[in-house]
């Protein structure tokens, strides 16, 4: 445990705090937006906390979606997300090629304009939270096709692979089909658990997950399910409504601080 070292112990309780969230959201209770805002800020080394948080995330993610599936598996409906899939794959490569590789990428992109980027994709999922009505008021009630799967499915490998953000893209996609809330649930559950899955061989190449990262991961580990059996629940108890601005408001002031402390 001599790396544990390096982070004291408030460090390592925002860090498994984002975990925590990240769970709640798994398992179904929307509050994962916040977290990886909330990592970059807390992250130890912040000269390189965008992309080390990004990488960090992403084993936790792929965990995270197994534990979910487990309470969602029954739900799952497999052939709504074989839409997606094949643009999913172009988009994860296209973000990998551009935005995630430190020397070939033909944009290079800072730690700095990565934070920048990240805060203005939760400002962005604000907005589409305040104005999700009127967008779906015009966006009728359909079954999905080809086409809406390949837009869709290539926004999601380009915004998950930038920063794990895929959630509205997905809302987008799955909302107009007016599923029930636990087959929605898991669905999106099931498609975040394919996408992560095809991150990691990217992520893996270009060195964004490294072993110190790991061990951190490891001992943090037990926050997973305790965060997906919660989100789990309140999903099932609660009325989100009752929680979702003041989430939203969080997340718009994360945000916000992300993109001052990165200018």
């Amino acid at each position: 445990m001599e790396f544990l070292s390096q982070y004291g112990w408030l460090e390592l309780f925002w860090i498994g705090l984002s975990l925590f969230l990240i769970g709640m959201s798994k398992g179904g209770f929307p509050v994962g937006a916040i977290a990886l805002p909330l990592l970059i800020l807390v992250w130890p080394a912040q000269a390189n906390a965008a992309r080390a948080a990004v990488g960090f995330m992403l084993p936790m993610l792929c965990v995270m979606d197994i534990v979910a599936l487990a309470f969602y598996w029954r739900k799952v409906e497999w052939w709504r997300l074989g839409f997606l899939l094949p643009a999913t794959v172009v988009g994860v490569a296209v973000a990998s090629f551009l935005f995630v590789s430190d020397e070939s990428a033909l944009i290079a992109v800072s730690d700095r304009a990565l934070k920048i980027m990240i805060g203005a994709l939760g400002i962005l999922f604000v907005i589409y939270f305040a104005a999700k009505k009127w967008i779906l008021r015009h966006i009728h009630a359909s079954e999905p096709n080809w086409m809406k799967g390949s837009v869709f499915g290539f926004g999601a490998g380009i915004t998950s692979t930038l920063a794990h953000a895929a959630g509205p893209v997905m809302q987008m996609y799955l909302l107009p089909q007016q599923l029930e809330k636990k087959k929605f649930a898991g669905t999106s559950c099931a498609y975040f658990w394919m996408l992560n899955l095809i991150k990691l061989l990217p992520f893996a190449m270009l060195g964004r997950i490294n072993a110190e990262n790991l061990k951190l991961g490891t001992v943090l580990l037990p926050v997973i399910p305790l965060g997906v059996a919660l989100g789990w629940w309140l999903t099932h108890k609660t009325e989100q409504k009752h929680y979702t601005a003041l989430i939203y408001a969080v997340l718009l002031i994360t945000s916000v601080t992300l993109i001052i402390k990165a200018l």
